[in-house]
């Protein structure tokens, strides 16, 4: 694979391609002004930190995970130093969470209050990360945002129980697409089958092919996934369409029973306005099929994906409403929720902004990540809900994951 050290190139052709596919939000930020182009596709080529990332995303120019004003908090946030956290590889870790803002996995104890170890991912060239998972064995998968900012972002690392690194699964040209030169993709989130088969969501990639002298550039959202939770072998892609057709970006993401695969999305509604909506994948590892199955305008912002029950119920975060929705598996074609849960709280000055978590063993459970700096606590039975806040959250805790969880 070619090093992308051309990227500014990349997204000059990307917002061109999402401003003739009529795409004039990407999932929630700003919409792009034509006449700054050339300015933001620049300015994304010198992306130098994850401050540099939030910027990009306030002014329009990238995707993000989180709405607007939840973005301009966590710029906020990192006007002030750096916290320095310690690592006990003997913690015992009941809820962890992703420090969005400072590069953590922080591992908090069972009533999520107390930090009992942290996770410094940037060593491991983790920024920015999001979502959540954990694993049958208790591993942790990290959705990281950014990996370099010279060529390649995006990744998915995996992390034992005790915190130690254990594989990076990195975007690459995939191996079902000939004359690949050149593959970039940002994700926020991941997921596993019974296969052991790794999945990463792309909610923005760019594919450089090749013939000859001649060269074309793809963008649009998808998936890579990797065979047999092999990080060595070469990734394949599952497109979800070319430039905002109809979907603009691919959001959180998981696996049910069957290994088809569930995404929260992004894309323009007919009368062009930003909007989120829930896609399924079918036969993802041989004959994958991409269908929407919520249409756009069913959440105001897309948010978490997880498969609970024994792989047979789905839920969904709206980042807007604050709710979960739950469904029966298998799902139809705007089907409707057998139940919703929160809507979670928010703090004395309004804010709240669940997005994405996870359930314990027990399925009695959901703790979701805020980007208020807290826990979301959701007891399902009541559909009672509570702020959990730890002296060493801040403003950026964007995913959240029990351990043991229910997979």
């Amino acid at each position: 694979m070619r090093p992308l050290q051309n990227l500014a190139s990349h997204a000059v052709a990307l917002i061109a391609a999402l401003a003739v596919a009529g795409c004039t939000g990407l999932a929630g930020t700003q919409p792009t002004a034509p006449g700054a182009v050339g300015t933001q596709a620049s300015a994304l080529g010198a992306v130098t930190s994850p401050s540099r990332l939030l910027d990009l995303q306030i002014e329009g120019s990238l995707p993000a995970p989180v709405p607007l004003d939840a973005l301009r908090r966590q710029r906020q946030s990192l006007n002030g130093a750096r916290p320095q956290r310690a690592f006990h590889a003997a913690a015992k870790v009941g809820v962890w969470a992703t420090d969005t803002n400072f590069n953590y996995l922080v591992g908090q104890d069972p009533t999520g209050r107390k930090t009992v170890t942290a996770v410094d991912l940037s060593k491991n060239a983790c920024l920015s990360p999001v979502a959540l998972k954990v694993d049958h064995a208790q591993n942790v998968w990290v959705g990281c945002e950014l990996t370099s900012f010279s060529g390649t972002n995006g990744a998915v690392q995996e992390y034992s129980g005790a915190g130690a690194l254990v594989n990076k699964y990195l975007p690459a040209c995939p191996s079902n697409v000939k004359n690949c030169q050149s593959f970039s993709g940002f994700g926020y989130d991941s997921g596993l089958d019974a296969a052991g088969n790794v999945f990463a969501s792309l909610d923005l990639y760019a594919i450089e092919t090749c013939v000859g002298s001649s060269c074309n550039t793809t963008l649009g959202g998808g998936f890579e996934w990797w065979p047999k939770g092999d990080p060595e072998a070469t990734p394949r892609l599952i497109s979800a369409g070319p430039s905002c057709s109809p979907i603009c970006g691919v959001g959180y993401m998981d696996v049910d029973g069957s290994g088809n695969l569930w995404f929260s999305f992004t894309g323009t509604d007919p009368s062009g306005n930003a909007a989120a909506g829930l896609g399924e994948v079918t036969n993802p590892t041989t004959n994958a099929k991409v269908s929407i199955v919520e249409p756009l305008g069913t959440y105001g912002f897309f948010g978490g994906v997880y498969v609970s029950g024994n792989g047979q119920t789905l839920n969904v975060i709206d980042q807007q409403s604050r709710k979960i929705s739950q469904y029966h598996l298998p799902l139809s074609p705007s089907g409707k929720p057998f139940k919703v849960l929160g809507p979670t709280r928010l703090n004395a000055f309004g804010i709240g902004d669940p997005v994405s978590g996870a359930f314990n063993q027990a399925d009695s459970k959901f703790a979701a990540g805020d980007t208020g700096g807290w826990f979301d606590i959701g007891k399902v039975p009541s559909n009672r809900w509570s702020l959990v806040a730890s002296p060493n959250f801040y403003s950026g805790i964007d995913g959240a994951a029990y351990t043991p969880s229910d997979k």
